[in-house]
């Protein structure tokens, strides 16, 4: 078994065993389930209170899911996200997400 089919059985495995980490991530007409491993509430001072965004880290098969491209729009557990970031290692994608639409080209 090569070390990407491996990664990939074990980010099923851990999905599986702890439930609580499992997320359905929907990339175009893609479905996957994978695990969200870091949630980051960043808050900013409003005119009307706390306001800010939350950024996700989220790990998903390579071999389910496409690698989109920065800005993309990804729904993870059932809510719009934002690409921030994407990278593939060993068979598996980490999805830095943020439920705020970045500002390109500024």
């Amino acid at each position: 078994m090569s070390i990407a089919a491996e990664m990939r059985a074990a980010v099923a495995s851990i999905t599986t065993t702890y439930p609580e980490f499992a997320v359905t991530v929907v990339y175009g007409s893609q479905t996957a389930t994978g695990m969200r491993v870091l949630t980051d509430k960043q808050t900013d001072p409003g005119l009307l209170g706390q306001a800010g965004s939350t950024i996700s880290t989220v790990r998903v098969s390579s071999a389910l899911i496409d690698e989109p491209p920065r800005g993309a729009r990804v729904t993870v557990d059932g809510k719009q996200v934002y690409i921030m970031d994407s990278r593939t290692s060993g068979g598996v994608r980490l999805f830095d997400v943020s439920d705020t639409q970045p500002v390109e080209g500024i």
